[in-house]
């Protein structure tokens, strides 16, 4: 099998054009970062337009930013053309094509013109268990870069991130799920764009390494070679049991969730009775008389 072959291409998701937002969930590896890399560094060549690479802190950028390229020019993807990076800043031919920025203090960036962008690529929008947290607002935040990239002009956001959870800020914001007996959904009446990727080719020669043949069977196995969530399960989840009264509302996030409770077990959901008197919340944004 050619490995040329196996890897994710963003021909077919972003032949979706009409969409804004684009979710691309993959196993590691699966080649996420190194398509958009192509992608932005094609689209300055051809089109002379820039990008933005967004990280959530400035140590990710730290990390991440001086091996932007290294993928591409090790498999030489662009024979006589010069990449370099120079700060936070990319290059390609002593021209600037894209800008590194941290989505944690971003805010700062409200005052500057990016009128050449069209492409922010958000990477490892999904966090896993560790030092690093999402931001309180995060989606406001990024929703305030977009405005301040985009103003009046049509961008993309490509949001790539490894199968860690579906609980994340992003899909709770705008109510997004995986896609059902497919690999792409659409939702805002095609404003977003879920690609859940399903690349058998890339899994089966991943099984057949020795690292694939170590973690078969195991829990990472089935989150780094077949794309199932982490650090998601259904131990806690059933249906509400139909004796649960209800007790109070909980308002998060601008949105309200009822809390039922049983002799032996509480409730979360959606359901809630609008008459109840009672409501709480744990944020002052979320606060009304």
């Amino acid at each position: 099998m050619n490995n040329k072959n196996i890897h994710y291409s963003f021909n077919r998701v972003l032949s979706y054009s009409e969409a804004m937002l684009y979710f691309i969930i993959g196993e590691r590896g699966v080649g996420k970062t190194y398509g958009a890399t192509k992608y932005v560094a094609n689209r300055f060549l051809k089109k002379n337009k820039q990008f933005v690479y967004l990280r959530r802190y400035k140590t990710e950028l730290k990390t991440s930013v001086p091996k932007f390229w290294d993928a591409i020019k090790s498999n030489n993807e662009f024979p006589g053309q010069k990449l370099e990076v120079k700060g936070n800043n990319f290059y390609i031919n002593n021209k600037i094509c894209g800008y590194a920025i941290p989505l944690s203090t971003a805010n700062i960036l409200k005052s500057t013109t990016f009128d050449n962008v069209d492409t922010i690529i958000f990477d490892e929008f999904i966090l896993d268990k560790g030092n690093y947290h999402y931001l309180q607002n995060e989606v406001e935040k990024l929703l305030d870069i977009i405005e301040t990239i985009g103003r009046l002009r049509d961008i993309k956001i490509l949001f790539l991130g490894n199968a860690i959870s579906v609980t994340n800020p992003y899909f709770l914001y705008f109510d997004l799920r995986l896609p059902y007996k497919s690999d792409i959904a659409k939702f805002k009446n095609g404003l977003i764009i879920v690609n859940y990727i399903k690349n058998e080719n890339y899994r089966n020669l991943k099984k057949q390494t020795k690292f694939g043949r170590l973690i078969e069977g195991t829990d990472y196995g089935r989150y780094a070679i077949d794309n199932e969530f982490l650090r998601d399960n259904t131990s806690f989840i059933e249906k509400k049991d139909k004796k649960a009264k209800f007790i109070f509302i909980i308002y998060l996030n601008h949105k309200k969730y009822g809390i039922w409770l049983n002799n032996e077990n509480m409730f979360i959901s959606e359901q809630i009775d609008p008459n109840c008197p009672i409501i709480i919340t744990f944020n002052t944004n979320d606060h009304s008389n």
